[in-house]
C-alpha cells in the first residue's frame, strides 16, 4: 500500500469511440489545475484519443524499389532481344 501518493487525473468517456469507453490521463505534478487550462487539458485528451484510433481505410503496399528496377530491367532485356530477332530474320 503506497502512502502520501497523490496524483491528479483526468477521465474521459468516450460515447463515440470504438476502441475506449474510458481513458484516463495522469497530469504531471508541475501541472495546476486552473480555470483556463481545464478546458484546453480536455481539448488534448480529446485529440489524443482521435489521434490513436486507426484509419479504416487499408493500407496500400508499395513495391520495394529493387522489384521496381528488376522488373525494368526484364522490360528492356526483352525488349532488346525482340528488336535483335526483327534484325536477324
Amino acid at each position: 500500500m503506497m502512502r502520501g501518493a497523490q496524483k491528479q487525473m483526468i477521465v474521459v468517456r468516450t460515447g463515440d469511440s470504438r476502441y475506449f469507453d474510458e481513458a484516463y490521463f495522469v497530469l504531471r505534478r508541475e501541472v495546476k489545475a486552473k480555470r483556463g487550462t481545464e478546458r484546453e487539458m480536455l481539448n488534448e485528451a480529446d485529440r489524443i484519443l482521435r489521434e490513436s484510433e486507426l484509419d479504416p481505410r487499408p493500407q496500400r503496399k508499395k513495391l520495394p524499389r529493387g522489384a521496381i528496377w528488376f522488373l525494368l530491367g526484364i522490360l528492356c532485356g526483352g525488349l532488346v532481344a525482340a528488336v535483335l530477332c526483327l534484325v536477324i530474320l
